[in-house]
């Protein structure tokens, strides 16, 4: 196991290099302590800290090359990376390998020790464009690199597409033909990225996208009503938020209504209930709505108007016809149909 052949690798050092080795890469907790902390606990500068770290790593440098154990193991997790397309983001790669070895005490520092001892795999730390992964040459960078900057161009204005209409696929195997990459391998290269991420609901996108990395309140009911085939009541909206398991605190009911009554992307269709702007729903009353659908459609029937009033409001048929008894707004033609009053 890694975790032991490193743990015999440094057993023998002088006390103090090998407890200054362990604190600085987390050996023996998982916990990597600083210059500083390792300064104070034994009443000597940070310099000098970094000094005996230093002549620790010479040592466990020169001794690795002679562990036969140590560069069979080595290999292994060469070899489980190269199969990866030659990178693999910082968790995944450490719990994979964890269970590879067979090493239940593995973790990541233990990973950093083997790297920084020897020349593979690399570590590289987190920046504006990556999470942490591990890799193995820079062409392996450069060439996920290249792959996540034309899938994002290919997506930039097409956020409809992949949210709603699920077509994050097509345009992510457009991309990977252009590099030759298989779909594991492109998806693998995709995990690194702080551009693109998925959201509660299984999708793809980037993550500046409301609908990928929703905050408030209002932006994950947006979702949530987006991703419905009709209206929903703020309580089943704020039911859904809460089963979806978004970041954040949990949603209130009463917090959620409160955000669709500001927001005018948000049409109320029925007590308590909403649908979005965008699908169609018209602002008003259900006697606006009876006016608006009259001066479009012509007189019409009792039966047409309830049907067209059907798909903007939840109504009963009775207060439409109440409604259309308003002799200030509509009168009733001697074929039995109404019209608005102009």
């Amino acid at each position: 196991m890694l975790s032991v052949a490193i743990n015999n690798l440094i057993q023998d050092l002088k006390p103090r290099q090998k407890e200054i080795l362990a604190g600085r890469f987390g050996l023996d907790d998982g916990e990597k302590k600083t210059l500083a902390n390792l300064g104070e606990q034994y009443d000597i500068t940070r310099e000098r800290v970094r000094q005996i770290e230093e002549e620790a790593l010479k040592i466990a440098r020169q001794r690795l090359n002679q562990e036969k154990a140590i560069g069979e193991i080595s290999g292994v997790i060469i070899n489980y990376l190269r199969g990866l397309g030659g990178l693999r983001k910082d968790d995944l790669f450490v719990q994979e390998i964890k269970s590879l070895l067979k090493d239940r005490n593995l973790h990541h520092w233990h990973l950093r020790f083997l790297s920084e001892t020897s020349s593979l795999p690399l570590y590289y730390p987190a920046d504006s464009d990556f999470h942490n992964f591990w890799y193995l040459d820079e062409k392996t960078i450069l060439l996920a690199n290249r792959f996540i900057s034309r899938l994002e161009k290919l997506i930039s204005d097409k956020k409809e597409d992949l949210i709603f209409y699920k077509k994050f696929n097509d345009y992510f195997a457009k991309a990977a033909k252009i590099y030759n990459l298989p779909e594991p391998i492109g998806l693998n290269y995709l995990l690194i990225s702080q551009r693109f991420g998925t959201n509660p609901f299984g999708d793809w996108g980037l993550n500046d996208w409301e609908e990928i990395n929703p905050k408030t309140v209002r932006e994950k009911a947006y979702l949530v009503l987006k991703k419905q085939d009709g209206p929903l009541h703020f309580r089943s909206i704020a039911d859904t938020i809460n089963e979806a398991n978004f970041e954040g605190r949990p949603a209130h009911p009463q917090t959620v209504h409160n955000e669709l009554i500001k927001d005018p992307r948000f049409i109320l269709v029925g007590r308590g209930t909403y649908g979005l702007k965008e699908r169609g729903f018209i602002p008003g009353t259900a006697r606006e709505i009876t006016s608006q659908i009259l001066k479009k459609e012509g007189p019409l029937s009792p039966k047409k108007i309830i049907e067209l009033i059907s798909k903007q409001r939840l109504l009963k048929e009775n207060t439409v016809i109440i409604n259309l008894h308003d002799k200030k707004y509509f009168k009733k033609l001697t074929d039995g149909r109404y019209a608005v009053i102009k």
